[in-house]
């Protein structure tokens, strides 16, 4: 040991590796020094480095010893690994749980507020309508973050807030889409299907807000030289490519972010897809091209009471999660 520390006391300079720690930033030796005496006695578990100063440990890295160091930080660094792995169990942290428990609180609202809970210090119609469109803005932020295949972007967000000329508008389409699709199944009168027609009407004008997601570069969604209701179901034209299947597998990943989006602020939402996103009526309003798909119509605002947890149909392990094994 003697021998060893005379030796090390000897070396006209420090190693390499060492070389880059001595010039420091501010020029300073001495807490250069100290740096590099706390970053080796950090990682070596040696007695006798423990007992040498800053500058003896500068001088003292031969190559042989500095073999040595590094084969038993491996060895220790080994060891560590294997203890980690046999005594402590991995466990997400807290925003990831906080993150993961944000996601499987999110419910589907069918029934809303026109206005925000009593406790949240808003009033008057006009300042909703911020609050909403501000965090439609940030969801629509987060929902352009979802992977698209060769950056094709295919997914537009067409706005509604409620009062508007527009939303009145799409509350005169719900009616009439509702109504005739009433009488052209014969489930009940003329007066009942008007009656029904109207209470729906009646129920979306307590909507805040509607989102309509459109995809772009599909198949044409309809002829023009067809003559029918504008309230009419027009033909499913589904996607025929891949890319045109991959934009709208995007395009239902835009809206997912967009809804989660929308549940981390606590504003609730409502995907649709029914009669109403394949009319002519609608795509007008909106402005749709001849090869814009209607993925949804989201409603948006605030629940009366919170939904409860569906029942599952199907169990996680070994049913909707299950391992490959060859």
């Amino acid at each position: 040991m003697q021998q060893f520390y005379s030796a090390a006391k000897n070396q006209s300079r420090p190693p390499l590796v060492l070389a880059s720690t001595f010039r420091s930033k501010t020029g300073n030796d001495e807490g250069s020094t100290r740096r590099v005496h706390h970053h080796r006695a950090s990682t070596t578990s040696s007695p006798m480095l423990s007992s040498l100063n800053a500058l003896e440990v500068s001088h003292s890295l031969s190559s042989s010893s500095r073999s040595f160091r590094e084969a038993s930080s491996e060895a220790k660094s080994a060891s560590n690994n294997d203890s980690t792995q046999q005594h402590h169990v991995y466990e997400p942290s807290i925003s990831a749980q906080s993150l993961q428990q944000m996601i499987s609180s999110r419910r589907t609202v069918s029934n809303f507020l026109h206005h925000p809970p009593t406790s949240l210090p808003v009033e008057g119609g006009i300042q909703c309508q911020q609050i909403l469109s501000n965090a439609i803005r940030r969801a629509v932020e987060c929902a352009s973050t979802a992977p698209n295949h060769k950056m094709s972007e295919p997914t537009t967000f067409h706005r509604i807030l409620s009062p508007s000329a527009a939303s009145e508008r799409l509350l005169d389409i719900s009616y009439e889409v509702t109504y005739q699709r009433l009488l052209l199944n014969k489930l009940s009168g003329v007066e009942a299907c008007r009656n029904e027609a109207m209470r729906k009407r009646e129920k979306w004008s307590k909507i805040p807000a509607f989102i309509v997601a459109t995809v772009g570069g599909m198949e044409d969604q309809y002829n023009e030289e067809e003559e029918q209701s504008p309230y009419a179901e027009l033909p499913l034209n589904a996607p025929h490519t891949i890319q045109q299947l991959e934009d709208y597998a995007s395009s239902c990943a835009s809206i997912q972010n967009l809804l989660l989006s929308l549940h981390s602020e606590g504003i609730a939402s409502k995907w649709a897809t029914g009669t109403i996103i394949r009319t002519h009526a609608l795509r007008n309003l909106i402005g749709c091209k001849k090869d814009d798909m209607v993925v949804g119509l989201i409603m948006v605002g605030w629940t009366k009471q919170v939904p409860r947890m569906p029942r599952r149909r199907r169990v996680l392990e070994g049913d909707v999660l299950k391992d490959v094994n060859i």
